[in-house]
């Protein structure tokens, strides 16, 4: 090695090895992959800190970690939710909106959403419903929505009383200006109908915030498909109660829902609008409420479809129920309900659809008692 070569290596060897100045400090605002992934204490303290850019990082790395169900549960162990639920109330908008997408993510699993409750996190984001930022309003609607898949939320949202009657309104406030926000707000009605032993639900909704004429209102065949959707939907779960079957004919829902039975219609919405119309139908009222409404007869035998199974079992189920009045009888026959009914009872691909037809089948041509023998069943043999 010449001189020159050996003078170049000591020179990297000393640059090397030389002494050099600390590390600078990390900003105040910074968070390091350590801070994000291990240190949940410190995940709580930052959200609860003073500096606000602190404040909404810490969010974000919470909601990197709400992804894993392994580490959601050691973040509801260090006390995240409490502090993510008095960040709703932060002065910055950010910082709110962040929080109920947090809390969104938090409630993903049960364990998350009873400790929502036990922190009080169901009157924070029904707080924020009324929010002046539409991103939080947004946020807290979808983190509402996604605790309510669980029974125990959606019966504490029934023991909060006020809650359910004042998101009812607010949809109707909503709906002009934001309807994919009123959207929300009727999914999540529906889904708290869904609990277990729900009167109490039903009394909030149907007598405390008159749901039935404001469904009606928002059936209006001017409003968006979602928003009409979603009503059919609420409709049809409240009206299991016998007196809400007879509001939704007073106030009009039946016209309403069979001009949505049709084969042009998006098959979900249908379906759930002739849901609503089985349910309705089981009272007399609502029988002749079809009978008489114009085209609404040939309207429920256009969608008998065994292609879209659901959409044609609620048909047929419709049309026993309606026919149950003399009158109706004529008019399925002249629209020319039995073929359909045949055809669909003949090329059946599962029992439910079969056993469904079969029932229309024989309801339809029912001429005195006792019934004849239901389509497919062995014939009674006398003793």
């Amino acid at each position: 090695m010449d001189r020159q070569t050996r003078i170049r290596e000591n020179m990297r060897h000393i640059q090397a090895f030389e002494a050099k100045p600390n590390p600078k400090p990390l900003a105040e605002t910074a968070v390091t992959r350590g801070f994000e992934k291990v240190a949940f204490p410190k995940l709580v303290q930052e959200l609860s800190g003073d500096n606000p850019v602190v404040r909404q990082k810490a969010l974000l790395a919470a909601r990197e970690l709400l992804t894993s169900p392994v580490n959601l549960v050691q973040c509801v162990a260090a006390g995240t939710t409490p502090a993510v639920v008095a960040l709703l109330k932060d002065p910055d908008e950010v910082t709110r909106s962040y929080a109920a997408g947090t809390l969104g993510l938090l409630v993903a699993k049960e364990v998350g959403a009873k400790d929502l409750v036990q922190h009080g996190g169901l009157e924070a984001l029904a707080a924020a419903l009324e929010d002046d930022c539409e991103d939080v309003r947004d946020n807290a609607y979808s983190a509402l929505i996604e605790a309510a898949r669980f029974d125990s939320t959606r019966r504490a949202l029934e023991e909060l009383e006020v809650v359910l009657p004042r998101v009812m309104e607010l949809v109707l406030l909503e709906v002009e200006a934001a309807p994919c926000r009123a959207q929300q707000g009727l999914v999540l009605l529906y889904a708290c109908t869904q609990v277990r032993r729900n009167a109490g639900v039903l009394t909030q909704l149907i007598d405390t915030s008159q749901a039935i004429p404001r469904l009606a209102v928002l059936l209006d065949p001017e409003l968006p498909q979602p928003v009409r959707h979603a009503a059919a939907e609420l409709l049809g779960a409240l009206a299991s109660r016998e007196d809400a079957k007879i509001q939704a004919v007073q106030v009009g829902c039946v016209p309403l829902l069979l001009r949505v039975s049709n084969p042009y219609s998006s098959v979900a919405f249908a379906t759930a609008a002739v849901a609503a119309l089985s349910a309705i139908t089981i009272r007399r009222e609502g029988k002749y409420a079809v009978v008489e409404a114009e085209g609404g007869l040939p309207a429920l035998v256009s969608v008998l479809d065994p292609s879209n199974e659901q959409l044609c079992i609620n048909a047929m189920t419709t049309l026993c129920n309606v026919a149950e009045a003399p009158e109706a009888r004529h008019i399925l026959e002249e629209c020319g309900a039995a073929p359909k009914l045949q055809r669909i009872f003949a090329g059946a691909a599962s029992e439910a659809l079969k056993r469904s037809a079969a029932q229309a089948i024989r309801q339809c041509r029912f001429k005195h008692l006792p019934y004849e023998v239901l389509p497919g069943a062995p014939p009674l043999v006398a003793e």
